[in-house]
């Protein structure tokens, strides 16, 4: 596993960590690297010498703050950031350090892992309304199964942000780092995942997933999520919502 243009990959024994490498633009993933993403996630999964993987971002200020907007790139087939349409999800436990900014696309991809490790400093946000789009990657539905229905709404209708110790108390994360010692801390994580069978480790996040998300769920919302997406690319709104941001104003949204 190697010559990745936008990550770059660590092995330690059983454990993998891939790291965003795009701090100029806080880690956002354009087409391409989501690409590159989906196949590495394909090459961990086949690995028989790698059980664990953890994601997390280059840099101090963001895990990734979302889709880059200047991108109009396809997608691959297996969804945004390599786990949205997947039919069958990678099978060996993945652990989001997520050590800054998760907006939009970044909260997305820590929504796809098992386990997320949030920075004190942390940030997390649905924010895709906020320019015109929707929480399409697997957001919108995986937010609302993993929470009270009014919460997930909360934060999904407004796009607000939600620090760390929030999302952990309502479950979003499944601990809180000291500042910068995410990563440490998912390493203790997978330590401990380290500990057990990684066959019976398998089959219970087969198991568990089954529960909440079987694999005609996961077809049906893929196919839901690129027809509201198809839709979207058709309004003035969201053409006025990535001008607006691009531009560091206001939008002005009209509604169609």
């Amino acid at each position: 596993m190697g010559g990745y243009k936008y990550f770059e990959l660590e092995r330690d024994g059983r454990l993998l960590t891939i790291t965003i490498n795009r701090p100029e633009v806080r880690n956002c993933l354009n087409a391409p690297s989501c690409h590159e993403l989906s196949a590495i996630w394909d090459a961990f999964d086949a690995d028989p010498d790698l059980w664990i993987a953890i994601i997390t971002g280059a840099g101090e200020k963001a895990f990734c703050a979302g889709h880059d907007l200047g991108d109009e790139g396809p997608m691959p087939t297996s969804g945004w950031a390599g786990l949205s349409a997947r039919t069958r999800p990678v099978s060996k436990p993945m652990i989001a350090a997520v050590n800054g900014q998760a907006y939009g696309g970044g909260f997305e991809l820590a929504l796809g892992c098992d386990i997320i490790i949030a920075d004190e400093r942390a940030v997390f946000a649905m924010s895709e309304p906020r320019v015109g789009f929707v929480a399409a990657g697997g957001g919108a539905d995986r937010l609302t199964l993993r929470l009270p229905t009014p919460v997930a709404m909360g934060m999904l209708l407004t796009g607000r942000r939600v620090e760390a110790t929030e999302a952990h108390r309502w479950g979003i994360a499944t601990d809180v780092a000291p500042a910068g010692k995410s990563l440490d801390v998912a390493r203790q994580w997978a330590e401990q995942i380290l500990l057990c069978s990684p066959i019976a480790v398998r089959y219970t996040k087969q198991l568990a997933l089954e529960a909440i998300e079987s694999e005609q769920w996961i077809a049906t919302m893929a196919a839901k999520r690129l027809e509201i997406s198809h839709e979207l690319h058709k309004l003035a709104d969201l053409k006025e919502g990535v001008d607006a941001f691009m531009q560091k104003r206001k939008p002005v949204w009209q509604g169609r």
